[in-house]
């Protein structure tokens, strides 16, 4: 596993929050407006960006799963090695 890190782009960084908290807002008004007064194109815009980011977060959650899985033996290494030489 390659685990690279990285100081974050404070212009990205500012971006991305900017990003979420306009998601925020937008699906908050797009709940407290009533279904009837909501057109079909936004309706369809919603329920795809609502199924991509449900994909996004499944596959979130498997790759985290993946790196415990990799941390959680290179710790069981460790402490195999660790234990090697205190055996002696």
């Amino acid at each position: 596993m390659n685990i690279e890190i990285r100081p974050q782009n404070k212009t990205e960084r500012f971006f991305r929050k900017f990003h979420n908290k306009l998601e925020d807002i937008l699906f908050s008004i797009v709940q407290k407006v009533p279904e009837p007064l909501i057109p079909d194109f936004v309706m369809n815009w919603v329920e795809s960006y609502i199924d991509k980011r449900t994909r996004k977060l499944k596959e979130d959650i498997i790759r985290q799963k993946w790196q415990q899985i990799h941390l959680e033996n290179a710790a069981g290494k460790i402490h195999g090695k660790q234990d090697k030489k205190k055996a002696p």
